[in-house]
């Protein structure tokens, strides 16, 4: 019979002899301390029976639900105990009460191979950590998890102040088209206004061993446009989406690595008819094949090479396809302080069916990342140039050689004092101006945008 505060439990319980079936009243309290001794000295299924003794009297007993957490992966039932530590968070009063919960309903996961559910569960962790020293322990024990997780799933969002979401001109003077009077439409000249994206991106691992592994992935990215001028240009007629679904091998060799990738993407955007005040959707097909190779030149500085294959198929009429091949080549130096210094030169050949997609690309460019925090910010910086060549292009009834100039800039700021759950804020700043023989392509573009960065 169970009495409030007084707990009967069997003898057998508290002795070796598996014949003794006498019942002594224990009050609660001192069972809690037995359950506890038991869980610790390593006798789970003594601290399951009074646990579950314990419950049977109080649902909502969550020192019982702890025990039972730790407890019973130890003996096969993992999902049991997920659930118990899932209740017992819960049922918490304090951070403290809910960073222990997280924690054993995060190991039970994983002890059940719900890996996911256990980065889950730790995140949750970190949210109520104690001091840095936990906070340290569970980030380490999540990177831990990450390793051992075939699905790797990845979430992204900005919301960015630009002077130049529609990629337009500087000015709507377009008299370089070779017309004595020449003015651009509302479209094609600059746009201020605001730019926002949302990325997903999951990734599984297929095979994995100790000189190879390969990779599926599926990544989404949708951009939404505000803009913030008066015009007659729709916001819709910024939108655009795009799918990607890749394959990557990657292989280890004696000196370095090397990698083939795989993909298929298809982007969709709209097609603006201003005189209408109409948009319609339109899209293209890209596929891509990619070998990538890096090795060590020496005890700091390492080499990548990569050769990149793609196909371009538009779907709006009059375009048809661009055959697109690009190499580049990138050093990165390791300075004894631990800063890294890299640059890389890349070479594109675009051959399109329409003259206007026809064109030779190349850029240099270069970046410096800090290893250690500048006081609060964490910070990466770099730029470049690049120069684009279209032989061949009309604008109108006007065909003449284009020639852009490209000079860029851009910084990565991040603040690895300031996390929520295991996610840190970010700055990325970038800053670009191009000049153009054609004025219509002139424009300068800054934009600030807010990221944010899974610490595992």
């Amino acid at each position: 019979m169970m009495r409030r505060g007084i707990l009967a439990l069997a003898a057998a319980l508290f002795c070796s002899s598996a014949n003794a079936q006498t019942q002594i009243d224990v009050p609660i309290a001192q069972a809690r301390v037995i359950m506890a001794q038991a869980a610790v000295g390593g006798d789970p299924a003594l601290a399951v029976e009074i646990a579950n003794a314990i419950l049977a009297q109080d649902p909502d007993d969550r020192d019982a639900l702890v025990v039972l957490a730790v407890a019973s992966p130890r003996l096969g039932d993992p999902k049991a105990g997920r659930a118990a530590g899932a209740r017992a968070w819960r049922l918490s009063e304090s951070p403290a009460q809910r960073y222990e919960a997280a924690r054993v309903t995060a190991l039970a996961a994983a002890n059940a191979e719900e890996l996911t559910l256990a980065t889950f569960w730790l995140r949750l962790a970190l949210i109520s950590a104690p001091d840095e020293a936990e906070r340290t322990r569970t980030i380490n024990d999540a990177r831990a998890v990450a390793q051992r997780n075939p699905w790797s799933t990845q979430l992204s969002f900005s919301l960015v102040p630009s002077n130049n979401v529609n990629g337009g001109a500087e000015d709507e003077d377009c008299s370089s088209l070779g017309v004595l009077t020449c003015t651009l439409s509302e479209d094609a000249v600059a746009l201020t206004g605001w730019r926002g994206s949302f990325g997903f991106g999951t990734q599984y691992r297929l095979q994995e061993s100790p000189t190879s592994r390969t990779i599926a992935s599926l990544q989404y990215q949708a951009a939404r446009v505000w803009i913030t001028e008066d015009t007659s240009v729709p916001n819709d007629a910024l939108s655009t989406n795009s799918l990607q679904l890749s394959l990557r091998h990657d292989r280890a060799l004696e000196n370095g690595t090397v990698s083939g990738t795989l993909s298929r993407a298809q982007v969709q955007y709209r097609d603006l008819d201003l005189s209408a005040g109409t948009t319609e959707d339109q899209s293209y097909d890209i596929w891509r094949v990619g070998i990538d190779r890096r090795f060590p030149l020496a005890e700091r500085t390492s080499m990548s090479l990569s050769y990149r294959r793609e196909l371009l198929i538009y779907g709006a009429t009059g375009i048809g396809e661009v055959n697109r091949n690009s190499v580049s080549a990138g050093l990165t130096y390791g300075l004894q302080n631990g800063d890294q210094i890299s640059g890389t030169a890349t070479f594109t050949d675009s051959v399109g069916d329409l003259d206007n997609y026809t064109s030779q690309d190349q850029s240099l460019r270069i970046l410096y990342g800090w290893s250690e925090p500048i006081g609060p910010i964490k910070l990466s910086a770099g730029g470049g140039i690049r120069w684009a060549d279209y032989p061949v292009y009309a604008v109108g009834f006007n065909i003449d050689e284009r020639q852009d100039t490209t000079v860029f800039a851009e910084a990565n700021i991040g603040f690895p004092e300031v996390s929520f759950a295991g996610f840190t804020p970010g700055l990325r700043v970038d800053l670009s101006k191009v000049d153009s023989n054609v004025s219509r392509f002139d424009r300068t573009t800054f934009s600030v945008g807010f990221t944010i960065n899974s610490q595992f």
